[in-house]
């Protein structure tokens, strides 16, 4: 193909070849940077959308974290209730094993009238009553033969009476 157009008009059309390649380049260039910025745009968005739902996440995670906090200050309240209440029956005196013992070291016809425990002292009092006076001599032996019993004291209205005694003892319990 021979080109027969004079040398200004091919110029021109070679100008307007480069302008046209120079157009398709421009609206190629702006065309990708639109699409860039389209995708950082929604890159954007999808950020912001997973930054409030961990937002929520922790908000939910903080409403929970609070109730836990309000348990656990429940859970030590009552865990020092118990403490204090255990440390108070740890320091009482156990009057049923105590008195459980008494009377398995009374004799058989003897019975207990009347007991006192001072627990400022220690010391123990109580009346029985007994069938002779024989019975009480075997049985202040039993106290005196007793390691945790101390200064064991036995009063008689009358040493003379023979039967049908009622008779106090007292002793102060070793710590």
């Amino acid at each position: 193909m021979i080109n027969l157009l004079p040398p200004i008009e091919k110029s021109k059309r070679r100008r307007e070849k480069q302008l046209k390649l120079i157009w398709i380049l421009g609206i190629l260039m702006v065309a990708s940077v639109l699409s860039f910025a389209l995708v950082l745009l929604s890159i954007r968005f999808y950020i912001a959308d997973q930054i409030r739902a961990q937002d929520i996440l922790v908000g939910e995670a903080k409403g929970k974290n609070i109730q836990v906090n309000i348990l656990q200050g429940k859970i030590k309240l009552v865990n020092r209730t118990l403490s204090g209440l255990d440390d108070f029956y740890q320091s009482q005196f156990p009057l049923s094993d105590f008195l459980d013992r008494i009377s398995k070291l009374l004799l058989q016809d003897m019975y207990l009238e009347r007991f006192s425990y001072q627990e400022e002292s220690a010391q123990v009092i109580f009346t029985c009553y007994a069938p002779t006076i024989d019975s009480i001599y075997q049985f202040r032996e039993i106290m005196r033969n007793q390691g945790d019993f101390q200064e064991v004291n036995f009063v008689l209205p009358d040493w003379l009476e023979p039967n049908n005694i009622t008779f106090r003892v007292s002793f102060k319990l070793e710590k």
